[in-house]
């Protein structure tokens, strides 16, 4: 019997962990009423603000080096994954806009920035404007429905809550990544970048 490379089996394992927000039942039409989904995306908002400013934490110090170092060669780096999170936020905004990336990009890729500080910058941007255009969503954009990344027709909604899973998880790559690195080439302490 043959088993499935690595990569191939991790690629099948991603796209499920990718579309698993979106394969739970959609919130019934009475349930998105303008109090409780108000409610809802400010919940959401607060979360994915939190993650993104965690992320951040958690790349505090790291070094233009330290981000291109991979764990092992079919491994993402920590400039990679950061991009890939760029990305996907812009990704989102252009989504609810109907516009850009959404309507290019089918699969997911990661945004390429000279320095850690330009990809900052970069996301920065993109955050500010994803939260700008989340906030001026109503009762009857939020079920609007979009492709998800060329797979799948969820409500802008459940896109909304994929921004908190998506950055939670690709965190936890970061956080796994500078760890190995500090453990590894002890040139960084791991306590300075995360206290877990």
């Amino acid at each position: 019997m043959k088993l499935p490379s690595r990569r191939s089996f991790l690629k099948q394992g991603a796209t499920t962990c990718a579309l698993s927000p979106f394969v739970v039942a959609e919130l019934p039409s009475s349930a998105l009423d303008d109090e409780f989904s108000l409610k809802e995306v400010h919940l959401l908002q607060g979360m994915s603000g939190w993650e993104y400013k965690s992320l951040w934490g958690n790349l505090k110090g790291i070094t233009e080096k330290e981000a291109d170092w991979k764990p092992n060669p079919e491994s993402n780096s920590v400039r990679w994954v950061v991009g890939h999170l760029c990305w996907f936020e812009e990704w989102v905004a252009d989504a609810i806009e109907n516009k850009g990336r959404y309507l290019t990009d089918k699969k997911p890729v990661s945004i390429v920035e000279p320095t850690m500080e330009a990809m900052k910058a970069r996301f920065d941007a993109a955050k500010a404007r994803s939260t700008r255009l989340i906030e001026g969503l109503t009762a009857e954009t939020w079920t609007r429905k979009v492709i998800f990344v060329g797979r799948v027709e969820v409500p802008i909604f459940n896109l909304i809550q994929s921004l908190v899973s998506h950055t939670a998880g690709h965190r936890y790559q970061v956080r796994y990544i500078r760890g190995t690195y500090s453990r590894v080439f002890h040139i960084t302490n791991k306590a300075d970048f995360d206290p877990w």
